[in-house]
This record gives structure tokens, C-alpha cells and sequence, in this order.
């Protein structure tokens, strides 16, 4: 049997092609969005590709998209977002992916431990032995940084935002960038068509003020010839990084046994495999519409009284999303953090810390603040899960 990335991208590919027709001041320091950095571009970006931080573990939000354009201009589309999270030294992970190709929904959810991948893709519930380096290209997008050799590159940039953090953006040569694309992008593999030419291909990378690896945007733009037909495919992905060396992996007894009972790989029968989910994974026209709908699609959210959402996890702990005051609510027993994804401020008791401005009121103790931060990442996963983030919700609010 081919691996599962081939097998499942077989596949989807085969469905894609059929439808083408007061306060304690931290005294952090800012500069303004956008400043230069002192250097060659260069240089200072091989320097922090060199030398980033390694992670124990960490959280990876994952998007890519092709958008085909044909000579009538109709469209035709593919598009993944997932989330994996990762435990480097004891090699465990834990993945979902939800792909879309010409209105057919897929969804997978992915274990991994012992060696071992316990996967359930649309209703399919098998094992497949692999290493854990195979679990990361299951995602399809790179999650490492790529150490650009000078002769790719036709322009490059270096800037510093609000944060603090260092943005490359990185033109490549259009004539040199083919086999590239190809090699590290292009699993659908629109480059090999007849004609192949890339009209553009921008690749942004950002490293944190502390060494971390941030994030990377993809654009590429490839234009070539399919059945005589001629084609423009742009290519868009995304990566983000968040919680290194704060990411855990829980593999329960209960999860074991339930995975005791999963076929092997080689076993599946193939046609019980659904063609996609039947619910609308699709986009709504806000970013808050399409948020609620995932919640309760994709991560089993209840409406409670007041039309908020809810999730359960035991009796005592809850998260709670209330659309109408724009807060995220995380409980546990009597206890509440209160977050406003609006202002970006969390409350609990008489606490209240402000993220814009990294201030804490004088009641709030340092232990009382981290929990906070914490908070606010409990949403951010929730919002990868759902294919969004923190930064598309709040600029529909703000």
C-alpha cells in the first residue's frame, strides 16, 4: 500500500481534478510596525535561521490553499487547515486536518506514540507503523525554516514590528524558483504540468525578539497547461508556531484502548471510505459566523442559554464563548478568567491584564498573570482548530 500522505493526497487530488470546469509596567520597549532593520537582509536572516531556538515541543497552525484559474475564469480550489502538536523527545504528536476539494469535506484526526500513527480519516479507523519525521510532512506544509542560498534570492527585506519581532520577506528569482517550489511546496504538483512557469513567489519568515521561530507565508504563482487548457495556479500557505517548549501530548489509557481496537493500514477496506463529511464546513461570511460554525462542527460546542457556546470538559472546568460580548470564558470551579478579544484584556477577580500594553493592575500576582496568557492561548488553539486566529478575529472587531 503507498504511505498515507500519498494515499490520501491520491486521492483528494483525483477529486479535485474531476471537478475542474495602573499598573506594574514591565518596561518592555517597542518600535514602530515596519522599521528597518540595521544590516544586510541577508546576512541577518541566514543568522537567525542558523541560530534560532530548538523547541522540546511545540503547536503548529497549518494552512495552504491553491486557487486554479481557468482561460473562462472559472475557479476551482483545494484547501487544508490543521493543527499539530508535537513532543520532541518523547515522540508523541497529536494532528487534525480538515481539507476541502471542490465542496467534498475531509476531516482527520491522528495520534501518534510508540512508533506508531493511529489515525481516523472520514469514518476509517486504522494503524500505520512510520517515523516520527513523517508525522510533520503529513501537514503538507513545511514547519522548519529553509536556509535560502543567495542565488534564489531576487530581493530581500528585514523589519522589526510593534513586538519586537524580525520580518523577512524574500523574493525569488522567477526563473530559478521552479524546482524549489516543486521540492519543498508543490505536494499537489501543479510544477510538473506541461509549461510550468512560476510569475511569483514571495516567502515571508518571522522570528521572535528571543530567538523563536515564528511563522512563514507562501505565495507562489505558477502558470502552465492542462489538457490543452491553460492554467494560473496560486499557491498560499501558512505556518505559525506557538507554545515551544509548552506543548503537551496526553495519550490516556482510555485512548490507548480505544486505539487497541484500530485495523492496520494495509487492511482498510477501501470502500467504506466516505467520499466527505455531509456537515458545511464552509466559510461564512464573517469571520464570528464561521468560527461559531466550526465550534459546533467540527469541535462539538453546545448553544446554552443566552445563545453563547459551551464546551464541557468535566464538572468543574468549561469553556465558554459568548459572541455577542466578544469574551472567551474559561472556568474552573468558582473561578473565571474573563477574555475580550475585542480590547485583548483578561480579568479574573480584581486582576486585570492588558496585552496590547503588557500591564497588569496592581492587584494581579505574577502567578495570577502567566494563568492569564494562558487563557488567551486555550482560545488561540481553539480558533486554529478551526482553521482562523486570534488576528482574524479581532480585526473583524476592532
Amino acid at each position: 500500500m503507498l504511505p498515507m500522505k500519498k494515499t490520501g493526497m491520491i486521492f483528494l487530488c483525483a477529486l479535485l481534478l474531476t471537478g475542474c470546469a495602573g499598573d506594574k509596567d514591565t518596561g518592555n520597549e517597542t518600535v514602530p510596525s515596519g522599521t528597518p532593520l540595521e544590516g544586510d537582509a541577508y546576512e541577518l536572516f541566514t543568522a537567525e535561521a542558523e541560530g534560532m531556538k530548538k523547541a522540546s515541543s511545540a503547536s503548529y497552525s497549518v494552512k495552504c490553499e491553491y486557487n486554479f484559474l481557468f482561460s473562462d475564469e472559472t475557479r476551482s480550489a483545494y484547501l487544508m487547515d490543521g493543527v499539530l502538536e508535537t513532543e520532541e523527545e518523547s515522540e508523541k504528536a497529536h494532528l487534525t486536518q480538515h481539507i476541502s476539494a471542490n465542496g467534498l469535506n475531509s476531516s482527520m484526526e491522528s495520534w501518534y506514540y510508540d512508533g506508531t500513527l493511529y489515525n481516523t480519516y472520514n469514518g476509517i479507523e486504522y494503524y500505520e507503523k512510520m517515523a516520527f519525521s513523517d508525522v510533520k510532512e503529513l501537514m503538507l506544509v513545511p514547519l522548519d525554516v529553509y536556509r535560502f542560498p543567495e542565488q534564489l534570492i531576487e530581493k530581500i527585506t528585514a523589519e522589526a514590528d510593534g513586538a519586537g519581532n524580525h520580518i523577512y520577506t524574500i523574493h525569488l528569482k522567477n526563473e530559478e524558483a521552479l524546482d524549489f517550489f516543486h521540492g519543498r511546496y508543490d505536494f499537489y504538483g501543479v510544477s510538473e504540468f506541461d509549461g510550468s512557469q512560476i510569475k511569483e513567489a514571495v516567502i515571508t519568515d518571522t522570528f521572535s525578539a528571543e530567538g523563536w521561530f515564528v511563522s512563514e507565508t507562501v505565495k507562489v504563482t505558477d502558470a502552465f497547461v492542462y489538457q490543452e487548457q491553460p492554467i494560473e495556479a496560486t499557491y498560499t500557505s501558512e505556518v505559525i508556531r506557538l507554545k515551544p517548549d509548552e506543548t503537551e501530548v496526553v495519550i490516556s489509557d482510555e485512548l490507548k484502548e480505544k486505539h487497541s481496537a484500530y485495523v492496520a493500514s494495509e487492511d482498510i477496506d477501501t470502500s467504506t471510505i466516505d467520499e466527505g463529511d455531509t456537515y458545511d464546513d464552509s466559510p461564512e461570511e464573517t469571520v464570528s459566523a464561521t468560527f461559531r460554525k466550526r465550534l459546533i462542527g467540527r469541535m462539538g460546542y453546545e448553544e446554552i442559554e443566552g445563545g453563547a457556546l459551551q464546551q464541557k470538559f468535566n464538572q468543574n472546568e468549561a469553556y465558554t464563548i459568548d459572541f455577542a460580548n466578544k469574551t472567551f470564558i474559561y472556568s474552573n470551579y468558582s473561578i473565571n478568567y474573563v477574555y475580550s478579544w475585542q480590547g485583548d484584556l483578561i480579568s479574573m477577580g480584581a486582576c486585570t491584564y492588558d496585552f496590547k500594553e503588557d500591564r497588569a493592575t496592581s492587584e494581579c500576582q505574577e502567578s495570577t498573570v502567566e494563568k492569564m496568557k494562558e487563557v488567551r492561548n486555550y482560545l488561540i488553539m481553539e480558533l486554529y482548530y478551526c482553521g482562523l486566529s486570534i488576528d482574524d478575529l479581532q480585526a473583524e472587531t476592532n
